[in-house]
């Protein structure tokens, strides 16, 4: 859990320690007075009290110091992670842009290399026809004016003949200039085919690119999660939380407990069944169990976590568990209870009449709505982040029976 503390707590836990030590029997020697103590016995007392305490509020102030000093150290860097994520997102978006105009790219140069194709068919056609009719000519002979004239038994034979010559050669010429202009076309199509393909190349590569700086950038991020995590549990050693807060986070605990249980039994549910087996990995790029099922920091630990593997976690994939259908989306409440932006998925009822239901939080992005149908292992429900109470980007997934959440790995519901 992210450490939170205002100084306005820092400086009231530290005089609350002050307090402590003068009201404490231990704190100090107490020196019993007697009648026959002079004045200047009872001075030395006091003096000696004045200087503990101007001891006291050395110590006080300069605790108070290091401890702003930790925490604007802190601040810092959550201010440089927020805009590191800011970062990542922009990088993300990027991709996602270029990856879309590539596909859209590639599908036009999938339909226009089809088109070409079937019209350099049609030209084979045309061709062979002509060197068909070319070669019954040769077969035949190409007669001359003057053979035709001496093969004639009459002039109005002759006149036919020759027309029907005429006619031959200006079908076959018609014929290969039509060849002819389909074939400049297919070439100018061809030339264009190419700048697209190229274009698509470049976006590609541009794309890649920037998923590489993405990368390095999420990287960047783990370690500057890393030092503020490292310093707000140099802080948290020093200063307890207050019982305020304490109580508050238990409250508003309980309070998302009760309505993501509410949401999951009055939820309208279909009729589809939940097959049983293996349910898919919802990150696929990182199959690393960070933290599992079952009592963490004295509480209970509902899911399983999903980062601090060979890929970093930030920004990628998540997926539907199973086949089912969304009834809870959360896209825009950034704490969103301490799960910051989470999906619930309902799966139908097993075959014990137990209704099973996925839960996945702390997301930088949510892509689906309520009521949309999702596919096992296809469907992005959307990307894992840091949104809510977390002390690093991860995925926390839940499997619920009934609406209580239970072991998914001890279950059998997801293999590590």
């Amino acid at each position: 859990m992210c450490f939170k503390m205002s100084r306005g707590i820092c400086l009231a836990a530290v005089l609350s320690a002050v307090l402590l030590l003068f009201m404490a029997p231990s704190g100090f020697s107490v020196i019993p007075v007697r009648a026959a103590d002079s004045l200047d016995s009872l001075e030395d007392q006091r003096d000696e009290l004045n200087e503990k305490i101007q001891q006291l509020e050395k110590d006080i102030a300069s605790q108070k110091a290091d401890l702003q000093e930790q925490k604007q150290y802190v601040d810092d860097l959550k201010a440089q992670i927020r805009n590191t994520v800011k970062i990542i997102d922009l990088y993300d978006s990027q991709v996602r842009e270029l990856s879309a105009n590539v596909e859209q790219l590639n599908q036009s140069i999938e339909e226009k290399e089809a088109q070409i194709a079937e019209k350099e068919e049609d030209i084979s056609v045309r061709y062979e026809e002509l060197r068909q009719r070319l070669r019954a000519i040769s077969k035949t002979g190409n007669l001359s004016m003057l053979q035709m004239l001496m093969d004639t038994d009459s002039y109005a034979d002759y006149l036919i003949k020759s027309k029907m010559m005429e006619t031959v050669a200006e079908n076959d010429q018609q014929l290969m200039d039509e060849m002819e202009a389909a074939i400049q076309e297919i070439d100018a199509e061809k030339a264009e085919l190419d700048k697209e393909k190229a274009s698509a190349s470049q976006q590609l590569k541009e794309a890649e690119e920037l998923k590489k700086q993405a990368d390095s950038k999420k990287l960047e991020l783990d370690v500057l999660y890393g030092k503020a995590n490292k310093i707000s549990s140099d802080i948290q050693g020093k200063i307890a939380d207050s019982e305020d807060d304490l109580k508050k986070a238990e409250q508003d605990e309980e309070a998302l407990e009760r309505q993501i249980q509410e949401i999951i039994n009055s939820s309208s549910h279909s009729d589809e069944k939940y097959e049983g087996g293996t349910m898919a990995w919802p990150v696929p790029a990182v199959r690393n169990i960070s933290s599992g099922y079952g009592i963490r920091w004295e509480k209970l630990h509902k899911g399983i976590d999903i980062s601090n593997g060979s890929v970093p976690v930030y920004g990628q994939n998540i997926v539907a568990a199973d086949d089912g259908v969304v009834i809870y989306a959360n896209a825009t409440n950034w704490w969103g209870g301490g799960y910051g932006y989470h999906v619930i998925v309902d799966h139908g009822a097993d075959a014990n009449g137990n209704r099973i239901s996925t839960l996945y939080a702390h997301c930088s992005y949510v892509g689906v709505s309520v009521g949309q149908q999702v596919k096992r292992g296809e469907t992005v429900i959307g990307r894992a982040g840091e949104s809510g109470n977390v002390t690093g980007p991860h995925l926390h997934f839940e499997v619920r029976v009934n609406g209580i959440a239970v072991d998914p790995v001890k279950n059998g519901y997801i293999a590590p």
